[in-house]
């Protein structure tokens, strides 16, 4: 290798690119809160469809939650394996969710229910959101090495 070569024109070598290609913790920590926002969402509406009866238009809403949970999980799944696209589909659902959840939770404690998820739902999807951002350099880095580990014709498989 070139000492002197200008930054990004020298080969990287395979051994460096097996090692970025593994999830940083960045993307680990990340996933997990994303998860977690995910499972408070979707528990917040399992809650609600468990305890009351809804009617008219707001019906829809803790089956809304609990789409919108259920696929947090998922993708909080994927952050944590350092997928990009992952990170960039979770910063849109979290903000989806953080605005679902905190509609849900005033419309709920203003009819009367009360529920230790829905007051958790927006915190913790305000913390997915923030995040999912954080989360996206080392996803798109771990990506990136992984695209050129598959172009060299070695597939991980992670």
């Amino acid at each position: 290798m070139n000492p002197y070569a200008a930054p990004g024109t020298q080969p990287r070598d395979a051994e460096e690119d097996i090692a970025a290609s593994s999830p940083p913790v960045l993307a680990r920590a990340a996933g997990g809160v994303i998860a977690l926002a995910g499972a408070v969402v979707t528990l917040t509406g399992a809650q609600t469809l468990a305890m009351v009866s809804i009617r008219g238009p707001w019906a829809v809403a803790p089956w809304v939650l609990l789409m919108l949970g259920l696929g947090e999980l998922v993708l909080g799944t994927v952050v944590f394996r350092a997928r990009a696209w992952g990170a960039v589909l979770a910063t849109g659902v979290s903000l989806a969710q953080t605005i679902a959840a905190t509609v849900w939770l005033v419309f709920s404690v203003a009819h009367g229910l009360f529920s230790l998820y829905a007051l958790g739902g927006p915190c913790v999807s305000v913390g997915a959101v923030v995040m999912a951002l954080v989360a996206m350099g080392p996803c798109q880095k771990a990506s990136a090495a992984r695209a050129r580990l598959k172009a060299q014709g070695m597939d991980l498989g992670i």
